[in-house]
């Protein structure tokens, strides 16, 4: 069962979603301010509206651990709100939110499980003990921080107060976690049925409001008619523990028996109005402006997604349909249509694939604290640099990006960067650096961490490769390309020393795994004495692809449009071949390579003739070459396709195959990766 409360389920999803944006946000303020001399104000009233909207949120879900935890944290920043001159130890106050911060997610992400809550106590005794050290009181002392020192409220029985109005007092129960929200309902139902004058504490919108109400009880000022049925409404109010008429210290006990004078007579008429606090009777607004923003679930998203997918296969399915081909009617009409019906789905498929772009951003930032944790172990001092973090890419590439992120940031600063001895004796004087950058190239996202650190030695790594059994032929054979690739192997580590961060070989190689379940790759580079580059390249959509597809030797295949230049017939005098036997063509005065797919894909009865077959220009991955196949059928969108596990023996995405789709008159069409594929070969020897 899970921590929260039944019949909190839908209201769940909603918690954990801005918790953890709140959290995320009390992270990014924490990571900026804690070197600096002193934290703004503007910064210590986030944080102490931050943690007053988790307490009051998970009080809501009856998260009381959560809630109470919170809870200490706003009270040390009320104390640093209420006095900026007081002194405390600003390492040890941010290692306290730091850890705050954390049990917080931790809790967060065990919401569902079948567990108890998680006790809080000796944190919540460590933050209360540093706010009386702060306070110069005792260290035991755990008392309330709010701002009033009395039991009372100043200015609650004035002596010109009118005759007519009456004072009455609501205490709430201690189990009563939100009680300035309890009072302003408690006060829109006395709005019906009298007129509330004034309320201590008087903004109950205030951060401190609920505390106030706890400490001193809430006082509702008003007229009536019906004393009565007022304190009877308040005596019913939810997590109402007393509720009873309030009267002045000095009155005498029968005063309360006074008769009470008929209420139309007071206030008079003529007299100006005394302006009402904003809480007292809630008000329409002037103007009311329509809500911009909603939230969604990202299910809903993702099926929206698939919708667009499977309408966009229909589509291709009707349009080229081997029916309309045999049926001897005009069809300029459903031609004209079905064009118009494309240009609706382009759209549709735009707007939903909008809707779910975020900024890359929401990844990156969290770095920050693996990096600032880092640091206080290791003590390295990298400093974490962004670049491109503006932009956007679809919600589930971000959602894929976080853990291989954090273990190729992880490595960056356990492996790469060297200790500040040794950076200071190898003549190292620019800072260590980690940079995580982000942008587009083709139809790609290209994520890439680099560091300026001691970079990787390809004998060092073929000689531990060596060690561990991992070749598979002659040292003298493995390009740089290939040794790299061994540190993403499964049980391949280059530290000596393991550490908590990294140093068993586990993580890189599931990373590599994860990435590439996805469409994504990983390319390692890195030059020794100067640092290292980790790359990531994800297709910007998961599903939905532009492509033109060609037949070769009556096979199926579908090119990305976006790697496609131009698309050609080739005439006898542009095709070269040198004295290896490799094969070039001319275009506009440059000679680029040729590759036959019927070769590539070993398919014997295709267009052998280059004069005959139909050219495609193609450029991806800095390499570009001309590839040949039969003819060109149709350019079209198509739904991409993992393929099936049971293909997982074959080397499918090392010969350029990204995936399979379903064209639209049933037959599968083999999605290439233009990247991969032109990279099996090596242009310089014309292979």
């Amino acid at each position: 069962m899970p921590k929260f409360e039944s019949g909190m389920e839908n209201m769940a999803d909603m918690f954990v979603f801005e918790t953890g944006d709140l959290l995320e946000k009390l992270d990014e303020i924490l990571m900026r301010t804690e070197q600096e001399d002193s934290i703004s104000s503007d910064d210590i009233n986030e944080i102490f509206r931050t943690m007053h909207t988790i307490k009051g949120s998970a009080a809501m879900m009856s998260m009381h651990n959560m809630s109470t935890l919170a809870h200490s944290v706003e009270d040390l920043f009320y104390i640093i709100r209420e006095d900026p001159t007081v002194k405390y130890d600003k390492p040890a106050l941010y290692e306290l939110l730091f850890s705050a911060s954390d049990n917080l997610k931790s809790e967060l992400d065990s919401l569902y499980d079948d567990a108890p809550l998680t006790d809080f106590s000796e944190l919540e005794n460590k933050i209360h003990a540093f706010a009386a050290t702060m306070k110069g009181q005792p260290a035991t002392d755990s008392s309330d921080t709010s701002s009033a020192d009395t039991n009372t409220y100043e200015g609650l029985f004035p002596d010109d107060e009118k005759e007519g109005v009456l004072t009455y007092k609501v205490t709430y129960s201690e189990s009563c976690a939100m009680p300035d929200m309890r009072a302003l309902v408690l006060l829109r139902a006395l709005g019906k049925m009298c007129e509330v004058i004034k309320t201590f504490p008087e903004d109950l919108d205030a951060d401190n409001a609920g505390d106030e109400i706890s400490k001193k009880g809430l006082y509702i000022k008003l007229i009536t008619d019906d004393p009565n049925g007022v304190l009877d409404l308040m005596k019913n109010a939810v997590n109402v523990d007393k509720a009873e008429q309030a009267k002045k210290p000095e009155q005498p006990a029968n005063a309360a028996k006074k008769p009470q004078p008929a209420q139309k007579s007071a206030p008079e008429k003529s007299a100006p109005k005394p302006a009402q606090p904003a809480n007292a009777v809630p008000k329409k607004p002037a103007e009311k402006h329509e809500q911009s923003m909603i939230s969604v679930k990202l299910d809903k998203l993702n099926r929206l997604l698939d919708l667009v997918a499977e309408i966009v296969i229909t589509e291709g399915s009707v349009i080229s349909s081997p029916d309309l081909k045999k049926a001897e009617i005009n069809l300029d009409r459903f031609n004209k249509s079905s064009r118009e019906l494309k240009k609706l789905t382009d759209e549709l498929q735009d707007v939903v694939m909008s809707i779910r772009m975020v900024p890359v951003s929401t990844a990156f930032q969290k770095m920050n604290r693996v990096v600032r944790d880092m640091n206080q172990k290791l003590k390295k001092n990298v400093t974490l640099v962004f670049e491109g973090q503006e932009t956007e890419v679809d919600k589930s590439i971000v959602d894929i990006l976080n853990d291989p992120l954090m273990h190729i940031v992880r490595n960056a600063v356990d492996h790469g960067i060297e200790d500040p001895e040794v950076r200071a004796k190898a003549g190292k004087t620019e800072p260590a650096t980690v940079t995580l950058s982000a942008g587009y190239d083709s139809n790609e996202v290209v994520i890439s961490c680099r560091d300026n650190g001691a970079g990787m030695d390809t004998a060092k790594l073929m000689a531990k490769a060596k060690k561990n059994g991992m070749l598979t032929k002659p040292e003298n054979e493995y390009t740089d390309k290939e040794i790299f690739n061994f540190v993403v192997a499964a049980g391949f580590s280059t530290n000596d020393k393991i550490t908590e961060y990294s140093g068993r070989g586990v993580g890189m190689d599931v990373v590599k795994k994860n990435l590439e379940k996805v469409g994504g790759k990983l390319y390692v580079d890195s030059k020794f004495g100067e640092g290292s580059v980790f790359t990531i390249r994800i297709p910007l959509s998961l599903s939905i692809l532009d492509v033109l597809s060609v037949d070769v030797g009556g096979e199926n295949f579908s090119l990305p449009v976006s790697a496609v230049s131009e698309a050609f017939s080739c005439k006898a005098e542009s095709f070269i071949t040198d004295p290896e036997g490799n094969e070039f063509i001319m275009l506009r005065e440059k000679c680029l390579p040729l590759i036959r797919m019927s070769d590539h894909f070993d398919i014997p009865n295709a267009e052998k003739d280059v004069t005959k077959g139909i050219m495609l220009c193609c450029k991806d991955g800095g390499k570009e070459a001309v590839l040949m196949a039969d003819r060109i059928t149709v350019d079209q969108q198509v739904v991409v396709k993992p393929f099936s596990p049971l293909l997982d023996a074959y080397p499918l995405k090392e010969s350029g195959m990204a995936g399979c789709s379903v064209l639209g008159d049933g037959s599968i069409t083999i999605i290439l990766d233009m990247k991969e594929f032109l990279g099996n070969y090596d242009f310089r020897k014309g292979e």
